[in-house]
């Protein structure tokens, strides 16, 4: 008996033993590795919609810092996505992801976000940039802005950094229809599948600023066509009219070429001169503006 009392105390202390032992390879074990990072855009212009998948061999979890100013990290877990969205900028981003093990062991490792390249197609056949060779054939005005000067760029920043000239813009109020328009050297055309019309407009203040693209007043060859984006106020920002999303203009009739004002309609043809009306129907709006590279593919 006493035999047998003593082979079972030995076989449980070496039970115990193997216990201790497996649990040390436990906490001992690797930290993960081939820690990579699928990024996948979803859109092609700013802001980046972007999904992001980390994975790595032998992590049960992950934490995800977007690179965005101010962001925390976001824990994920294996086969799990996270979401982020990068506005437009000079520099590109760089998204960090910490892979974490069963043992608590940690592997770092960063990626850079690079945002695909501007699908943009040149639909201005002369662009419009004020400077030598960049001039419209002529431009008018009306309501309360009187004959935009030409005048050296006063901010060389943000999305316009260069000293070039420039449109000056002043807008002394009182009439919600006040813009001006231009007539470029050489027509733009929409027949491509891209009708993006990208433009630099300065402005301290937010504001609504609608494009307008005709090729002659009455409306008898190609339907005058509009599209307004929101200006943030701060300084120089590109802005992108997507004229898929185009909606006819105002006419006195109320309608031209079968189309009623205010329809939606995608132009096709060509267009040799546009509009620009700042505030879109905001009588009180005054100020100074600046306008740049109408039709330019940054």
């Amino acid at each position: 008996m006493r035999l047998l009392i003593l082979g079972i105390l030995l076989i449980s202390i070496v039970s115990c033993n193997r216990e201790v032992e497996f649990d040390a390879v436990l906490m001992e074990g690797s930290a993960p590795t081939l820690v990579q990072a699928n990024i996948q855009f979803n859109n092609e212009e700013p802001p980046f919609l972007v999904t992001l998948t980390p994975t790595a061999i032998g992590a049960t979890a992950f934490e995800v810092l977007s690179g965005l100013p101010g962001d925390t990290s976001v824990l994920v877990g294996i086969q799990q996505e996270v979401n982020f969205s990068y506005p437009e900028s000079d520099e590109n981003f760089f998204v960090t992801i910490r892979a974490i093990a069963p043992n608590d062991l940690v592997t770092e490792e960063q990626f850079e976000v690079i945002p695909p390249e501007d699908p943009c197609e040149p639909i201005f056949g002369a662009p419009v940039t004020w400077d030598s060779g960049g001039d419209p054939s002529f431009s008018f005005s009306f309501g309360n802005i009187v004959n935009p000067p030409v005048v050296e760029n006063p901010d060389p920043s943000g999305a316009n950094p260069e000293v070039s000239n420039v449109l000056e813009i002043v807008d002394t109020g009182g009439n919600p229809f006040d813009g001006f328009g231009v007539q470029m050297t050489a027509p733009a055309n929409f027949s491509a599948e891209d009708k993006i019309v990208r433009l630099l407009f300065w402005s301290e203040v937010e504001v609504p600023v609608r494009l307008n693209m005709q090729q002659d007043p009455n409306n008898e060859t190609e339907r005058e066509v509009e599209v307004t984006v929101v200006h943030s106020g701060n300084g120089w920002e590109e802005l992108r009219f997507d004229f898929v999303t185009a909606l006819a203009g105002f006419t006195p009739e109320g309608e031209a070429l079968g189309i009623p004002d205010g329809e939606g309609v995608i132009p096709t043809g060509e267009y040799i001169r546009f509009q620009m009306t700042i505030g879109a129907g905001d009588a009180e709006l005054a100020g100074t503006f600046y306008l740049d590279n109408v039709g330019v593919c940054q």
